[in-house]
C-alpha cells in the first residue's frame, strides 16, 4: 500500500487509527516515558499505524468506507476522533496500572524499612518519589522488557481494533466495574508484593517489644533505625526471586485484563 496512492477515504481512516496510536503511545508503559522525547513519541506512533493499517483492513477490523461518513459528516468525524482518543488513554491508563501496582510494593517496602523520608527526583514521574518505590519500578521494567512486554504490549494495541472498531467505544457498566477491580488490585497486589518485608519487620518489631521491656536501659528507638534497615535489605535481596516472579504473573495477568477491558469497552457489550 503506497501512500501517494491512498484515497481520501483511506487517508481519512487511517488518520483515525493515527488518533488512537498517537494517544496510547503517549500515556502507555515504556513508550510513553515523559523521558523521552515528543518527536520520538509522534514518529513512533506514525510508524506502528503505517505498518498495522493494511493489517487491520486486510484482517476486516477497520474499513475505509468508514472514511466517506467522515467526509460527509463534521460531527460524526469530530466524534470519532474524540471516541478514538477516548480508547487510547483508557487503555494507555490500564496498562500503567501494573507499574503503579509495583510502584506501590516499593513505597511500602521503603516504609517498613524506614526509607520513606529518602526521596529523590524521578525522571519518569518528574516529581519526588520515594527511593524503593524507584529501585523497584526500574527492576520490574527491565522484566518486562526482558520476557518482551513491549512486543506483548503492540500486539494488544492491534488487538484493540479487533474488539473495539473505529467509532465503536461505549461505556457500560461491565467497563465501570472492570476498571474499578482494576483499580483496587493496585493497592492489593503492591501489599501482595511487599509481604515478605511486611513479615519480617513485624518480627522485628515484636523482638524490639520484648528487648523494650526485658533490657528498659536500652535504646530500642536508635538501634531499631540501622536494624530494620539492614534487616529490611536483606530480607528484600533474599526474596527478590519470588517478587520478580509475582512481577512476571502481574504483566501476564495485566495483559488478560486489557483483553478483558476492550470487551467491555464495545459498542453493545
Amino acid at each position: 500500500m503506497v501512500f501517494q496512492d491512498w484515497s481520501t477515504a483511506e487517508i481519512v481512516t487511517f488518520f483515525m487509527v493515527l488518533m488512537r496510536m498517537g494517544t496510547l503511545v503517549a500515556v502507555m508503559p515504556i513508550f510513553g516515558d515523559k523521558v523521552i522525547p515528543v518527536t520520538v513519541k509522534i514518529l513512533l506512533s506514525l510508524a506502528l499505524s503505517l505498518a498495522m493499517f493494511p493489517m487491520l483492513i486486510g484482517n476486516g477490523w477497520i474499513s475505509t468506507d468508514q472514511g466517506t461518513v467522515y467526509l460527509n459528516d463534521l460531527s460524526v468525524f469530530i466524534g470519532t476522533v474524540t471516541q478514538e482518543v477516548l480508547v487510547g488513554l483508557t487503555l494507555g491508563f490500564a496498562a500503567q496500572l501494573v507499574f503503579h501496582t509495583i510502584t506501590a510494593a516499593g513505597d511500602f517496602i521503603g516504609q517498613f524499612v524506614g526509607l520513606n523520608t529518602a526521596s529523590s527526583f524521578d525522571p519518569h514521574l518528574q516529581s519526588q518519589t520515594a527511593l524503593m518505590g524507584q529501585i523497584l519500578s526500574t527492576l520490574g521494567m527491565l522484566a518486562f522488557l526482558a520476557m518482551d512486554g513491549h512486543l506483548m504490549l503492540v500486539k494488544t494495541i492491534a488487538d484493540s481494533f479487533h474488539w473495539i472498531g473505529i467509532g465503536q467505544f461505549s461505556v457500560g457498566d461491565s467497563f465501570k466495574t472492570e476498571m474499578i477491580r482494576m483499580t483496587t488490585n493496585v493497592m492489593s497486589f503492591g501489599l501482595q508484593l511487599a509481604a515478605p518485608v511486611a513479615m519480617a519487620m513485624m518480627f522485628l518489631n515484636i523482638v524490639y517489644g520484648v528487648l523494650a521491656k526485658t533490657l528498659p536501659q536500652l535504646n530500642v528507638l536508635t538501634l531499631s533505625m540501622s536494624v530494620s534497615l539492614f534487616v529490611g535489605l536483606i530480607v528484600l535481596n533474599l526474596s527478590y526471586p519470588a517478587i520478580h516472579s509475582g512481577m512476571i504473573g502481574l504483566f501476564q495477568g495485566a495483559f488478560e485484563d486489557l483483553t478483558g477491558l476492550m470487551r467491555t469497552m464495545k459498542k453493545g457489550a
